[in-house]
């Protein structure tokens, strides 16, 4: 989910791998690992007005872990997991 910024629009998306092509998967099971996703804490927010905010749930090999974290808090590899995802239309 994407919520915030200056007209607080939310956004949300569910994408379920197992439906995409092998190369989106991939890539999206890349950014997951190069994020060290599930060793992140839960709350990584800069607490700053009007900052872009993400809340993130990944369920992978029966565990799940969400993260919420905001654009000044993001990795670039956060940053890229969250727009693949949005930008995955055939999930």
């Amino acid at each position: 989910m994407q919520s915030g910024g200056l007209a607080g629009l939310r956004l949300e998306r569910v994408v379920e791998t197992e439906r995409l092509p092998d190369a989106g998967r991939e890539a999206l099971e890349g950014l997951v690992r190069t994020s060290a996703f599930f060793e992140l804490p839960e709350r990584r927010v800069s607490g700053l007005p009007d900052v872009i905010q993400y809340r993130v749930r990944v369920e992978a090999s029966g565990r799940a872990h969400e993260v919420t974290f905001d654009d000044e808090t993001a990795s670039g590899a956060l940053r890229d997991l969250v727009t693949r995802a949005l930008a995955d239309r055939d999930a």
